[in-house]
């Protein structure tokens, strides 16, 4: 009868699964849903840092002014480094009208007497330049790349340790399986 004939081939066929295997299953399955929950956290976290120093910017943007400043005395040349930048001293008037003077990184070889820009906060002090725009998608690409190495690494780990636990129980039933089979084999009892 080809229909039983059929059946006996598919039982011949399947191979008896072990208790193993079906726990190798459902840790890959919760492995890769992690996987996903974890672009989906990476992304979240990249959107979150490009969003924040944005803010940043926007922030720092509004609090700082880049005004025109004199330099006082000639920067120094510095042979092996021509574009290099060095502090020196440059004069000012601030957004209050006060003169002022401090030292600020200009271009090396910078005569004295030449404009260099200076930026300065509300108070008239120098700080540094807002960050540019582009430092806010740095920092998003950098923090999602971040988030996704170090989970991807936690979850590799956690493979490679139930991989390593399913190896060593497969080890010991088939160590005991063949204690029982081997000899009927080989001969030798």
């Amino acid at each position: 009868m080809p229909g039983e004939q059929d059946e006996q081939h598919a039982a011949v066929r399947k191979l008896p699964r072990r208790a193993t295997d079906l726990i190798e299953d459902v840790v890959v399955w919760v492995l890769l849903s992690a996987s996903l929950l974890l672009v989906a956290a990476a992304l979240i976290a990249g959107v979150g840092a490009h969003g924040r120093v944005n803010e940043r910017i926007h922030t720092q943007s509004q609090d700082r002014t880049m005004l025109p400043a004199r330099v006082l005395a000639q920067a120094p040349v510095v042979p092996l480094d021509p574009g290099s930048r060095i502090a020196v001293e440059v004069e000012w008037v601030g957004p209050d009208g006060v003169r002022r003077t401090g030292f600020v990184p200009v271009p090396a070889a910078a005569p004295a007497g030449s404009e260099v820009p200076v930026w300065v906060d509300r108070t008239g002090a120098t700080v540094d330049p807002p960050p540019a725009r582009v430092d806010a998608v740095a920092a998003g690409i950098f923090t999602g790349i971040a988030v996704l190495a170090v989970g991807a690494s936690v979850l590799g780990v956690v493979w490679l340790l139930v991989r390593r636990g399913i190896d060593a129980v497969n080890a010991r039933r088939w160590a005991r399986e063949w204690a029982d089979i081997g000899p009927e084999w080989t001969g030798h009892r």
